[in-house]
């Protein structure tokens, strides 16, 4: 028996084959992981972020990251999601566990899977657009 095995090498993007578009991040990642009551919902959310759809592009694009006592501060200067470039942006540290994040992982402790973390990057990448 012969079996092959094929690795993703960490430079290769992964294609979703989902537009990295604002509209697809909310439903494939906020919606579906963070845009809960307990979490980024309608309870105001942690760290003062709401991510209900329609709100979460002026709440995370341009904003100064903030913490809540039990996670900690961000490292000063941290911006959430700063257009263009998601190493500089809060929120990609926060979802892949790389680069100055404090607190856990989200969402919950387990992260996102490659593929969306991924459609995240690309949203960030090609300018973050409320599209």
């Amino acid at each position: 028996m012969i079996l092959f095995f094929l690795a993703c090498s960490e430079d290769e993007p992964v294609d979703s084959g989902i537009a990295p578009t604002l509209v697809n991040v909310q439903a494939e990642v906020f919606t579906a992981s963070c845009a809960f009551s307990t979490c980024h919902g309608d309870g105001g959310g942690n760290a003062g972020l709401s991510l209900l759809d329609g709100m979460s592009y002026s709440e995370l694009v341009g904003i100064d990251a903030e913490g809540e006592e039990q996670y900690g501060p961000p490292p000063e200067g941290a911006v959430r999601v700063v257009p263009g470039d998601p190493d500089a942006s809060y929120l990609v540290a926060k979802l892949s566990g790389e680069g100055d994040y404090v607190g856990i992982l989200m969402p919950g402790a387990s992260g996102l899977d490659a593929e969306r973390l991924e459609l995240v990057r690309q949203w960030i990448s090609e300018g973050a657009q409320d599209n």
